[in-house]
């Protein structure tokens, strides 16, 4: 599936009213993969999978330094932030059209505690696990585009392909609800290229070293838990998120083989 101009629009519009922060900020969730794909130079073998949300990961004392706040700024485009939940609050800016809904993500420190952390005058951002790891490890991708007469020059700061994968490998567990779209991104990031399938295992074993060492047992134990072989969840999964023309048994069969692959590098690498 390939990505709707009205989708694609939502977050380019996004991007331009939050220019003045795109040094601090950084674009991660399901709309990296498009990034990467569309504007980075990294290619695909494999169809795309729609994405609504826009999630933005920000530090957790965000300053302002003359600049209006988040909030100001998206007030000011039209975008009405709106609380969901009951037991945990999560708030979401949202605009009626284009159709857009924007979160805001900042790590957890510590113990678990507060499910959301003021980040900025105005700006509540959900906390979160290992998301440090996307705010630490990004590259930048220029876009310079024109959709629906939005003409749009910036650089935005995404994480790179290695901390996106292990940050998603690491959350499996706690995003039941996304698991086989986190797995399809990691597929097809992994089918991308020779090159990043060779570079991946090495940036995330670099990864390994300067973050606790129980998160890389736990990132190989939920890919291993999900793959252990053809016939099992995982591969199933991935198959839920994948529309084109392989039949499933094959494609199944090959989504085995490459995670199993991967892990076995990860392994390799870390020997």
């Amino acid at each position: 599936m390939e990505v709707r101009e009205s989708d694609l629009l939502s977050l380019l519009k996004t991007i331009e009213v939050l220019k003045p922060y795109l040094k601090d900020v950084v674009i991660v969730g399901g709309w990296v993969p498009l990034l990467y794909r569309r504007y980075g130079r990294i290619p695909s073998r494999h169809p795309s999978v729609r994405t609504m949300d826009i999630d933005v990961a920000v530090p957790r004392h965000l300053k302002e330094s003359g600049r209006p706040t988040i909030d100001e700024l998206l007030s000011s485009a039209g975008y009405k932030a709106r609380v969901y939940g009951s037991d945990v609050s999560i708030v979401k800016y949202e605009l009626e059209s284009p159709v857009t809904e924007i979160e805001f993500l900042t790590p957890e420190v510590g113990r678990p505690g507060k499910a959301t952390a003021t980040v900025q005058r105005g700006l509540p951002a959900q906390a979160l696990r290992y998301l440090q790891i996307l705010l630490e490890n990004t590259m930048e991708i220029d876009i310079n585009d024109t959709v629906s007469g939005l003409d749009i020059s910036s650089v935005v700061r995404v994480p790179s392909p290695g901390a996106f994968i292990y940050q998603k490998g690491l959350t499996l567990s706690h995003r039941r609800a996304k698991v086989s779209k986190d797995l399809y991104y990691i597929f097809d990031l992994l089918e991308s290229s020779t090159e990043l399938r060779d570079s991946i295992p090495a940036e995330i074993n670099s990864l390994r070293s300067r973050y606790a060492a129980r998160w890389f047992g736990s990132f190989i134990r939920n890919l291993n838990k999900y793959f252990p072989e053809s016939g099992a969840e995982g591969p199933a999964l991935v198959a839920t998120q994948y529309t084109g023309p392989v039949p499933a048994d094959t494609f199944r069969n090959y989504t085995h083989r490459t995670f199993r692959d991967f892990v076995q590098a990860l392994q390799e690498a870390r020997a």
